[in-house]
């Protein structure tokens, strides 16, 4: 079982969270007794390890999936209640994350969520992100923060997905081959550990032809990392990604009629605009870390970012961005935050966030698939700068406050430089001044149980996308607010010896939500319309059922509508009322390192636009999966073979909300079966 439901302290924009040794009910650990205890440490990033019973914020980790073809971010957040995950089996379009509904109306990447990778952010200024840069086999915990302590990560932050790549690896050599009938994937891993020093080398490559016509992919990623104990409490860490993806088709969505008829076919303009996406991304993140009794962190990066698209239009009307899109990003940011123990029983973290990014953006005519005259010539400037103050106040062992403030400015910046009859200067510049609080109270009432409550005000600004277009007029659209959020949320948490579940309740008021204005010729503007409200429970238990068989089971409910005049009771698009996951693993014979793996995915019908004018069905899917790992000598290996979609049901794996065109309906892969092996020569 891979997933954990925990609940961490919130901390800073660097909060990290590890399990302890005996870390539950790993599919590739020998069974252990039912009567051994379940014990978590997580460890907050001001240095404060707790026990999940004595924090206030609901945290769910995940590591690496014991098996299978790792293509896809979705894959490594299955299970976790709150967190839609919505493949569209696009690779021109990264999977789509919500959480509790923030996120669910993103067109394209991840909005809504505050990113991170080892504490450098993933996610732009203006809250924009993605993850289809992450060397994924590279990742050993991910966590994923929901409720009203999120927050505290400022723009955006409806909820945090916090990476954290794999340290103190054994020095070893190794190699990664995985197959199915359209999907190829090769990797080499090279790992040296010193007593003061350690690297880690990853280059992986893949490739795909599609399900569907059009739908092609190539992409390959080289990481570099490395990490020096400077003293015994103090840590430098250095990582370089490159990610090059010079080819990613884009087969489009489809109209309700057009799935219906054959979920595999490739919409038409696809072919005939030549829709391709090409990304090329680069990025140095450095950080040196103080551990002990005053502890503190500084970190840097660096990176650029260049994106080529070819859209399904001409563009061509003097008034259009253009078809054919072409993007290169320069980023840059820096935090530093320090901790001080006030005393045994209250500690405080100060800190500080200057990030920055600098776009060229300009749009050609796309001639079916030829580069034509410019239609948009701009440069954006996205910069944020935050402040922020979190504490825990902990009076007694049953009793435990977290809480903070953050202070957030975000300046946008627009130079226009495609001034002509019938496109005017789209220049100009907008500033956001926002804060956000957030509170929360843990009680451990007794050994196994403890309760919680916790409530916070967050915002989520518009993007440079969203601000570009006014929808009557020229220049950028500066009455757009940033959208306010109020949350509380209350929940029960359990561990036993051979159980761990938790349920939590949530409610969320948000006003002045981004709705589409209009949209002409690739020109679309917003504006400030739709109230909602959210409510929720959450539901997740991990049990280990014998010596042989282990299950994990998580549920969602989520009833998210709008509440302003306009829209009222209209359900929010792209967020499903209902979601379900249920996993089994079972170890037939407890001296043999071989598993089986069964895995249950439902989610309702989801409404595709804010009139609710028509709804994705619901989608059912099961997996299958038989792994075992043998260790000879020096060498480890590791074998899977693995059916996914068992039933080859033709499900809806997203839908785009919104779509003007009528093609709202981004289609799953039926029946597919992969095998996979892996060979690590330890040194």
């Amino acid at each position: 079982m891979r997933n954990q439901s925990l609940t961490l302290t919130a901390a800073s924009t660097m909060f990290a969270a590890t399990a302890a040794a005996s870390e539950p009910m790993m599919p590739a650990e020998t069974a252990r007794t039912a009567e051994e205890t379940i014990e978590v440490i997580i460890v907050s990033a001001n240095q404060q390890q707790q026990n999940w019973l004595n924090s206030a914020a609901s945290v769910s980790i995940s590591t690496l999936p014991e098996a299978g073809l790792l293509i896809d971010s979705g894959q490594l957040l299955q299970g976790i209640p709150g967190l839609q995950v919505d493949s569209r089996a696009n690779f021109a379009q990264d999977t789509r994350l919500s959480v509790r509904g923030f996120g669910s109306r993103s067109a394209f990447g991840i909005r809504g969520l505050y990113l991170q990778q080892d504490g450098i952010p993933l996610s732009a200024p203006d809250g924009q992100g993605q993850l289809s840069s992450v060397v994924l086999d590279k990742i050993g915990q991910i966590e994923v923060l929901r409720g009203p302590l999120a927050v505290l990560y400022g723009n955006g932050a409806g909820g945090v997905i916090s990476l954290k790549s794999r340290e103190q690896l054994p020095s070893s050599v190794g190699t990664r081959v995985a197959f199915s009938d359209i999907h190829q994937q090769y990797q080499i891993n090279l790992n040296q550990q010193t007593e003061h020093d350690s690297w880690q080398l990853a280059a992986k490559h893949f490739e795909t032809d599609g399900f569907r016509p059009h739908s092609a992919a190539r992409k390959q990623q080289v990481q570099f990392g490395w990490q020096r104990l400077l003293n015994p409490d103090l840590i430098l860490k250095m990582r370089v990604d490159f990610a090059d993806d010079p080819r990613l088709q884009d087969p489009l969505s489809l109209s309700v009629s057009q799935w219906q008829t054959d979920p595999e076919q490739t919409a038409a303009p696809a072919t005939l605009f030549d829709t391709t996406k090409t990304t090329r991304q680069q990025q140095l993140s450095l950080s040196l870390q103080q551990q002990g009794e005053k502890p503190w962190q500084v970190a840097l990066w660096q990176g650029q970012r260049e994106v080529t698209q070819r859209l399904a239009f001409t563009g061509e009307a003097i008034s259009s961005a253009g078809g054919d899109i072409a993007l290169d990003r320069n980023f840059h940011g820096i935090n530093a935050q320090k901790t001080w123990h006030l005393s045994s029983q209250f500690n405080h973290l100060i800190g500080g966030a200057w990030v920055e990014s600098d776009d060229a953006r300009r749009g050609f005519v796309n001639q079916f698939g030829q580069r034509g005259d410019l239609r948009r010539n701009e440069q954006n400037v996205a910069e944020n700068r935050d402040l922020y103050w979190r504490f825990n106040y902990q009076p007694s062992a049953a009793w435990n406050i977290d809480g903070g403030l953050r202070y957030t400015e975000l300046h946008y910046q627009i130079e226009d430089f495609f001034i002509q009859p019938g496109n005017p200067d789209d220049s100009g510049r907008k500033t956001y001044y926002q804060h956000a609080a957030a509170i929360g109270l843990n009680y451990q009432f007794a050994d196994a149980w403890a309760w919680f409550v916790s409530t916070g005000i967050g915002f989520e600004a518009p993007t440079l996308a969203e601000l570009a277009y006014k929808p009557v007029g020229t220049g950028l659209n500066l009455e757009l607010q940033a959208s306010e959020n109020r949350q509380w949320e209350s929940g029960i948490k359990y561990r036993a010896a051979n159980t761990t579940a938790s349920v939590s309740v949530f409610s969320i008021r948000s006003k002045d939500e981004l709705l589409v204005a209009s949209s002409n010729n690739g020109r679309t503007s917003y504006r400030n319309a739709g109230n909602t409200a959210r409510e929720g429970v959450e539901l997740s238990v991990q049990q280990a059922l014998s010596l042989h068989l282990k299950h994990q089971f998580s549920f969602t409910w989520l009833d998210a509508r709008f509440v302003s005049a306009e829209l009222q009771d209209k359900r929010l698009p792209g967020v499903a009322k209902t979601e379900a996951y249920w996993q089994l693993t079972y170890q037939p014979w407890l001296s043999l390192p071989l598993f089986v793996d069964w895995a249950s995915k439902y989610r309702s019908q989801i409404a595709i636009d804010d009139r609710n004018s028509a709804f994705a069905p619901e989608s059912i899917s099961f997996d299958a999966t038989l792994y075992a790992q043998q260790q000879l000598n020096r060498w480890q290996l590791r074998y899977w073979l693995q059916l996914q979609n068992v039933t080859d049901r033709q499900n809806i794996g997203a839908v785009v909300v919104n779509q003007t065109n009528g093609r709202a309906f981004e289609p799953a892969p039926g029946r597919q079966l992969s095998v996979g092996l892996s060979m690590d020569y330890l040194w």
